[in-house]
């Protein structure tokens, strides 16, 4: 696939003709010598890699050359020009923040675009906005600090940033119907984010970029459904009034800003994986996905979109463009995820449910599992058993509704053990019940 991406560099217009799949923090290191981006993990874990596209946060080593066409990208190199990063150099001098300072260069940015757009942050503020950014040395609180230091001294240097805006030229599909012939003809991957394609990815596969297509960056309602489409990233998503609060809930789990910020809804389903944080929500709330082709368009239930693990229904012709949420049921909920720790962690469990009551009896129960089996775990029937129950009722039935799922849930060995994962399973899946017979319902 030998095509030329054109984008700004650090304020100058450049041309790269190679293979697009190539990740940019290899370009940027070899093909550029802009060392200043580290090379850690290549997995998206460390942030080492962090560079600005767009004025967002990015992981490089996530990202792929043919993705960037018509981009801003921003490297320490270019940052370390401008009044702010002197700043901000005055602050991290100030508060000793640098020590070996091989995260430095990617944490100078996270805080760049921190400070963007929020010029008096807090300190959980800052702590969120630095969790992709892995640091060995410090234990972080000096980078607050420095951070902090920042905002106080030279907060007004932030308040008339300018994000680059966002074009697209050279292959990368201007709209829809392009993009369906393209994967027709060519049985081009779709690349919607690349945050997991990236880890292993294919220097001789064709990729299709979708990121630059209006079509599938859309968020509406109608009388039945919110209609989610694919190419929405993470962080659009936190900040659509429209997304329900259990799918921002997990959403705020996924990974930390410089992935949310790339990865999107469409890549967090289309990838087949049942630990995807997004999906465990859609799956639960009995969503529905649409996928388009040049022959037309079919719409599926989500759940019957998972075949087994990696293995989805997509067809090869395939793009899979919106994801439908009932608006029914949304009001009283929960979600729950089990990690190693509270940013980059992968799910070891994942619970999401939805109950309500309707004139004193229980109307809807639909409870979810994520990263236990190799699919999702959404089982209608077992959750029927307590529909038409007043919540009296509920709490005699709730043991046999239990050992019905005990008897129904089959873990995978992984990280943990297939006893622990349905351990845990069986009391989230309690705790969620408690917490719904406790309520009032009007």
């Amino acid at each position: 696939m030998a095509e030329v991406t054109t984008f700004t560099l650090n304020g100058s217009t450049s041309s790269y003709k190679g293979n697009q799949s190539a990740r940019l923090l290899d370009v940027l290191r070899d093909e550029y010598k802009l060392t200043g981006v580290k090379c850690g993990c290549k997995e998206g874990e460390c942030g080492a890699c962090a560079v600005i596209k767009d004025g967002k946060l990015i992981n490089s080593c996530m990202v792929a050359m043919g993705s960037i066409a018509g981009s801003e990208i921003t490297t320490i190199e270019g940052y370390k020009k401008t009044d702010r990063f002197a700043a901000l150099d005055r602050a991290f001098a100030k508060t000793s923040a640098v020590q070996c300072g091989y995260c430095m260069p990617a944490m100078a940015l996270a805080i760049e675009c921190l400070l963007s757009e929020n010029h008096a942050p807090s300190e959980e503020e800052i702590r969120r906005g630095i969790s992709g950014n892995l640091c060995r040395c410090t234990g972080y609180n000096a980078i607050v600090k420095a951070a902090m230091l920042a905002a106080e001294e030279s907060g007004e240097l932030w308040q008339n940033s300018v994000k680059a805006a966002k074009a697209a030229f050279g292959f990368t599909p201007k709209n829809l119907d392009e993009a369906l012939e393209i994967r027709a003809a060519r049985n081009a991957i779709p690349y919607g984010g690349g945050t997991d394609l990236m880890i292993k990815a294919d220097p001789d596969a064709d990729y299709l970029f979708l990121e630059n297509i209006e079509e599938l960056k859309r968020v509406y309602e109608d009388l039945e459904f919110i209609h989610f489409s694919a190419g929405c990233t993470f962080s659009e998503l936190l900040k659509n009034s429209l997304a329900p609060g259990i799918l921002k809930e997990a959403l705020k789990g996924i990974a930390a800003p410089a992935i949310r910020n790339f990865g999107t809804i469409g890549g967090n389903i289309a990838n087949g994986s049942a630990k995807a944080d997004s999906a465990l929500v859609f799956i639960a709330a009995d969503s529905k996905i649409k996928l388009q082709s040049v022959r037309g368009e079919r719409v599926i239930p989500l759940k019957s979109f998972y075949l087994g693990r990696k293995r989805t229904a997509l067809e090869k012709d395939e793009i899979a463009t919106e994801v439908l949420m009932p608006k029914k049921w949304l009001n009283c909920c929960s979600y729950h995820k089990v990690g190693a720790r509270k940013a980059l962690a992968i799910s070891r469990i994942s619970f999401a449910g939805f109950f309500s009551v309707e004139k004193g009896k229980i109307a809807h129960n639909a409870v979810a599992f994520g990263a236990v089996e190799d699919v999702f775990i959404r089982r209608p029937d077992l959750d029927e058993m307590l529909l038409g129950l007043t919540l009296e009722e509920a709490k005699k039935a709730k043991p046999k509704y239990l050992k019905a799922y005990e008897d129904a849930i089959n873990p995978t060995e992984g990280r943990v053990s297939a006893s622990y994962r349905k351990a845990v399973c069986l009391n989230l899946l309690g705790e969620f019940i408690d917490s719904m017979l406790k309520r009032e319902y009007s």
